[in-house]
């Protein structure tokens, strides 16, 4: 009698072990479901070479025609998140090819603001996407006698994720009059980045400096007429000079945005300069000769292009924010171009010097990637050709260098 009692109750938690665990396969397949739903809609991003970037679908697709009859092989898509529409030439996985394709298209044609847009684009792609709820089947065990043992667990509590917890908006407050100045390409429509002067007269000699493309809080001139006097600085653009009535200025504005502001577009020209390619990314530490990371993939583009075509030779113009001397960082004997390094070499030197030897290091950097030496001539421009202001807040984008086509 007590033999075939432990019998029975082992019997029936072999019953319950098995309810159990074909629950817990149940679970362990609905989640791979889950995991797999995620991974369908989860890719990752691409690399666009962009010529034009527009609100209007219609513009898009005028501008999307104009370079076809050019014998490019142009495409365009909407960006699920801005929801404006990009036209571009190339989209790739591989960024080195898109940097490189883009760097070519800037030197062989009238696409000198060509950029790489990194990201998703097309109507298909579900931004952020989120696992997709999927509720298991459970088949409940049967219910046990009295005298069975039953194993309990303990209780599931659910974590919340506070990212999904939607925080109300505070909108900005003015204590003046929000105003927005957008720069734009007037050949295409991209966004420039600059910035925006205001005088209290067209001779003044002082003037309040504000980045354009942003919110801003503008207080009312100090003239009667409430008058305006702008002026835009943006590097490769021609000046523009507007007024714009403080009291009144919605006869220029192309409307509103979501914190009130009023938005003001200024269409800029593109100067003639020849052969020159800007580079979008291009940026040196401080007083130093290295170069930042993000500078790599143009510089790897420079490199493609040069060993595409063997005619080509550039001249390296290098550049830095002031005129005076400073103390500055050199290469010393470190081969790392984009980083800091025990190598490096402190010294005491003019801002010529800090040009040339920044100019020496583009030049040591695409020679060290196979470019022949002798196809790469370089020069400092010392302070005397800065793009901003010295004390602007975009005043970092004056450390630069410039790249001259001097040979086809």
């Amino acid at each position: 009698m007590h033999e075939f009692s432990i019998i029975s109750y082992l019997r029936e938690i072999e019953i319950i072990f098995d309810m159990r665990f074909f629950t817990i396969s149940l679970l362990v397949s609905a989640f791979s479901v889950v995991c797999l739903n995620v991974a369908a809609q989860t890719t990752a991003p691409e690399y666009y070479v962009t010529i034009g970037v527009f609100a209007i679908q219609e513009n898009a697709i005028n501008f999307t025609g104009k370079a076809n009859k050019m014998g490019f092989s142009s495409q365009y898509a909407i960006n699920p998140v801005t929801k404006l529409y990009y036209v571009y030439l190339l989209q790739t996985a591989v960024k080195r090819k898109a940097f490189a394709f883009v760097t070519k298209l800037k030197v062989e044609s009238k696409y000198k603001d060509a950029w790489v847009f990194n990201g998703h684009l097309g109507e298909n792609y579900i931004p952020d996407a989120k696992p997709i709820a999927v509720k298991p089947t459970v088949i409940e065990p049967k219910e046990t006698k009295k005298d069975s043992v039953i194993i309990e667990t303990p209780p599931v509590v659910a974590k919340i994720d506070s990212s999904t917890i939607v925080k109300p908006v505070v909108k900005k407050a003015a204590k003046n009059k929000f105003f927005n100045f957008k720069f734009i390409n007037s050949e295409n429509g991209n966004e420039v980045r600059g910035e925006i002067h205001f005088a209290e007269s067209n001779k003044a000699a002082q003037y309040q400096a504000y980045k354009a493309n942003e919110v801003i809080d503008l207080p009312p001139p100090r003239n009667a007429s409430g008058t305006m006097f702008v002026s835009t600085v943006a590097p490769g653009y021609k000046v523009l000079e507007t007024t714009v009535n403080y009291k009144d200025p919605l006869p220029v504005s192309s409307g509103t945005g979501s914190d009130g502001e009023i938005i003001i577009p200024l269409s800029l020209i593109r100067a003639k300069r020849g052969d020159y390619i800007e580079f979008n990314n291009v940026s040196f530490y401080k007083n130093s000769v290295v170069m930042q990371p993000q500078f790599k993939d143009e510089m790897d583009g420079l490199v493609d292009l040069m060993k595409e075509n063997v005619n080509y030779k550039v001249k390296i113009h290098g550049h830095c924010n002031g005129t005076e001397a400073r103390d500055m960082i050199t290469l010393g004997t470190s081969v790392k171009y984009f980083e800091s390094d025990p190598g490096n070499v402190r010294k005491t030197g003019s801002a010529k010097e800090l040009t040339d030897l920044r100019a020496e290091t583009a030049r040591r950097y695409l020679v060290s990637q196979g470019v022949v030496v002798e196809r790469i001539l370089t020069k400092g421009e010392g302070g005397k050709e800065m793009v901003y202001p010295q004390n602007s807040v975009y005043a970092n984008y004056n450390d630069r260098i410039e790249v001259e086509i001097v040979k086809h």
